[in-house]
């Protein structure tokens, strides 16, 4: 059994030069996946999370207010994004 708490917090990164967010979670469980989505709920992107790092291309994404939701068993967390004010 796994004695680690719950993750509550993500370390996002966005670089603009490669159009690439990244952010930082270890998944609990195989099925662990994200959902980058604009503010009114509407998913832009999905995918499975693998690794530690898990990279999103951003070429196709026109919004600059987003929200990072990572979906993991029965844990979930959200995360804004603010395209306009990353680095």
């Amino acid at each position: 059994m796994d004695a680690r708490p719950p993750f509550t917090e993500l370390r996002v990164r966005v670089n603009r030069a490669e159009q690439l967010l990244m952010f930082d979670y270890e998944p609990g469980t195989e099925d662990a996946l994200f959902d980058l989505c604009t503010l009114d709920g509407q998913i832009l992107k999905t995918g499975d999370i693998r690794g530690p790092v898990t990279q999103v291309r951003l070429t196709d994404v026109q919004d600059q207010d987003l929200v990072l939701m990572v979906l993991d068993g029965e844990n979930s967390v959200v995360h804004p994004i603010l395209l306009r004010q990353a680095v």
